[in-house]
Protein backbone atom coordinates (compact mmCIF):
# COMPACT_ATOMS: atom_id res chain seq x y z
CA UNK A 1 0.00 0.00 0.00
CA UNK A 2 1.37 3.45 -1.26
CA UNK A 3 2.28 5.74 1.88
CA UNK A 4 1.42 9.75 1.92
CA UNK A 5 5.03 11.18 3.22
CA UNK A 6 4.49 15.44 3.92
CA UNK A 7 6.90 17.56 5.21
CA UNK A 8 7.98 20.86 5.59
CA UNK A 9 10.74 22.97 4.04
CA UNK A 10 12.55 26.56 4.68
CA UNK A 11 13.60 27.68 1.44
CA UNK A 12 14.91 30.89 1.22
CA UNK A 13 12.75 33.14 -0.95
CA UNK A 14 15.87 34.00 -3.21
CA UNK A 15 15.68 30.17 -4.11
CA UNK A 16 11.72 29.86 -4.47
CA UNK A 17 11.75 33.10 -6.51
CA UNK A 18 14.43 30.99 -9.04
CA UNK A 19 13.19 27.51 -9.14
CA UNK A 20 9.38 28.19 -9.02
CA UNK A 21 7.44 31.44 -8.22
CA UNK A 22 4.12 29.65 -8.51
CA UNK A 23 4.27 28.54 -5.03
CA UNK A 24 1.56 25.77 -6.05
CA UNK A 25 4.17 24.48 -9.12
CA UNK A 26 7.26 24.19 -6.57
CA UNK A 27 5.41 20.74 -4.89
CA UNK A 28 5.68 19.50 -8.48
CA UNK A 29 9.27 20.90 -9.32
CA UNK A 30 11.02 19.46 -6.62
CA UNK A 31 9.40 16.09 -6.74
CA UNK A 32 10.10 15.77 -10.25
CA UNK A 33 13.65 16.96 -9.21
CA UNK A 34 13.66 14.25 -6.79
CA UNK A 35 12.26 11.54 -8.89
CA UNK A 36 14.98 12.55 -11.71
CA UNK A 37 17.34 12.06 -9.46
CA UNK A 38 16.14 8.32 -8.45
CA UNK A 39 15.88 7.60 -11.78
CA UNK A 40 19.50 9.08 -12.57
CA UNK A 41 21.22 7.23 -9.31
CA UNK A 42 18.96 3.81 -10.31
CA UNK A 43 16.59 3.57 -7.18
CA UNK A 44 13.89 3.54 -10.06
CA UNK A 45 13.49 2.35 -13.60
CA UNK A 46 12.26 5.13 -16.12
CA UNK A 47 9.19 3.64 -16.35
CA UNK A 48 7.96 3.84 -12.79
CA UNK A 49 9.33 7.65 -12.39
CA UNK A 50 6.87 8.15 -14.89
CA UNK A 51 4.45 6.14 -13.01
CA UNK A 52 4.92 8.29 -9.37
CA UNK A 53 4.62 11.31 -11.92
CA UNK A 54 1.38 10.37 -12.99
CA UNK A 55 2.96 11.06 -16.85
CA UNK A 56 2.83 9.24 -19.78
CA UNK A 57 6.67 7.56 -20.45
CA UNK A 58 7.00 9.77 -23.66
CA UNK A 59 6.63 12.72 -21.33
CA UNK A 60 8.67 11.50 -18.61
CA UNK A 61 11.69 10.86 -21.61
CA UNK A 62 11.05 14.20 -22.55
CA UNK A 63 11.22 15.52 -19.29
CA UNK A 64 14.38 13.72 -18.76
CA UNK A 65 15.49 15.81 -22.20
CA UNK A 66 14.95 18.94 -20.94
CA UNK A 67 16.87 17.87 -17.46
CA UNK A 68 19.61 16.28 -19.47
CA UNK A 69 19.30 13.21 -17.70
CA UNK A 70 20.16 10.19 -19.34
CA UNK A 71 17.50 7.78 -19.99
CA UNK A 72 20.34 4.73 -21.09
CA UNK A 73 23.43 4.19 -18.57
CA UNK A 74 26.12 2.14 -20.07
CA UNK A 75 28.83 0.47 -18.55
CA UNK A 76 31.89 2.09 -17.98
CA UNK A 77 34.58 1.80 -20.55
CA UNK A 78 31.35 1.09 -23.50
CA UNK A 79 32.56 3.26 -25.94
CA UNK A 80 35.95 1.90 -25.92
CA UNK A 81 34.86 -1.49 -26.27
CA UNK A 82 32.36 -0.75 -28.91
CA UNK A 83 34.45 0.91 -30.99
CA UNK A 84 37.10 -2.06 -30.49
CA UNK A 85 35.24 -4.00 -31.96
CA UNK A 86 34.13 -2.18 -34.76
CA UNK A 87 37.96 -1.34 -35.64
CA UNK A 88 38.76 -5.11 -35.58
CA UNK A 89 35.37 -5.81 -38.16
CA UNK A 90 37.11 -3.19 -40.39
CA UNK A 91 40.72 -4.42 -40.38
CA UNK A 92 39.15 -8.33 -41.27
CA UNK A 93 37.36 -6.98 -44.43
Amino acid sequence: MPRRIQFEWELPDALVEAVAPDEARLADVIKQATVLDWVRTQRLSVRRGAELLQMSYREFLELMAAHRSPSINYEEEWLERELDILERGSASA
